[in-house]
């Protein structure tokens, strides 16, 4: 192969790489030219190095930091093979927990809009849901207006042994009937939603993996001020009893913060609904 020389700007022009960046390669040793003038300090190439270059820029194209660069091209063929062969796992690891994180924005993005959105607050309506899978915790003597928070403190521990995340709906479910007081609904677990699809490893003696079945629900939003609770729990007995509407007797109410700063007072959305029996 004949070998000729070429100036840092004509190698600048061939490789698409800045005379600054070349500076800078030959300062860390990354890229050194082959001849410098000591009278001027002119930088001179031979042209055959322009394929070192061409390793060095597919390298960094693949996320490689210039020390891994430098690392990488000491290699014998044979070992960069094998080191490839790493970057390529470590760039699927990369894409797998980024498509993680795309499902739960997806997720979190149709909470919000499913609340934030609802066109007819304070009035029942039939909402058709697909299957959610929920993990849930046992309670005893748990009312409406307690704060939950050993129980949910549990799940989110669950949640981060598993390699998921705390969804910030939460929620609870209890008997459907008739309660002369707000005071006098007990909760029979808690539970917030799995918003990953990652199977669960281990089993757990205190909190277990359920779900939500798919199918028509009778449905009522509201913002939690005053009153809302009962009078919106009220409305699902008149519709129930109204169109004698067959249920499953289970009603869940789901809250979600709608204040995130911890220094205003608290506010939520609240949405309580009840499964329609299939005929």
């Amino acid at each position: 192969m004949k070998i000729h020389y070429l100036t840092i700007g004509e190698v600048a022009k061939l490789s698409n790489i800045s005379i600054q960046t070349l500076r800078y390669y030959d300062q860390i040793n990354l890229f050194k030219p082959c001849e410098v003038n000591s009278n001027n300090r002119y930088r001179y190439y031979q042209n055959t190095q322009l394929y070192y270059l061409d390793i060095i820029k597919s390298l960094k194209y693949l996320g490689l930091s210039l020390e891994e660069v430098k690392s990488a091209l000491t290699l014998k063929p044979e070992e960069l093979v094998i080191y490839l062969e790493n970057q390529e796992k470590r760039i699927e690891e990369q894409f797998q927990r980024l498509s993680k994180t795309k499902q739960v924005l997806q997720r979190k993005k149709e909470q919000i809009q499913s609340f934030v959105l609802e066109p007819n607050m304070m009035i029942v309506s039939r909402k058709s849901l697909p299957v959610q899978r929920i993990v849930k915790i046992k309670t005893h003597n748990m009312k409406v207006e307690d704060i939950p928070n050993r129980e949910f403190g549990r799940i989110s521990k669950v949640l981060e042994e598993e390699g998921s995340i705390f969804d910030t709906l939460y929620g609870g479910a209890f008997p459907f009937q008739k309660y002369e007081y707000l005071n006098d609904i007990n909760y029979d677990y808690l539970f917030t939603y799995i918003v990953t699809n990652k199977d669960f490893e281990e089993k757990y003696e205190d909190v277990e993996i359920g779900v939500l079945p798919a199918g028509d629900y009778l449905s009522i939003s509201f913002v939690l001020k005053d009153n809302e609770y009962v009078e919106c729990y009220q409305k699902l007995i008149d519709y129930i009893e109204k169109y004698h509407v067959v249920i499953d007797p289970i009603v869940y109410d789901v809250w979600m913060p709608i204040n995130y700063s911890a220094s205003k007072e608290d506010e939520f959305l609240v949405e309580l609904k009840i499964p329609i029996q299939t005929a």
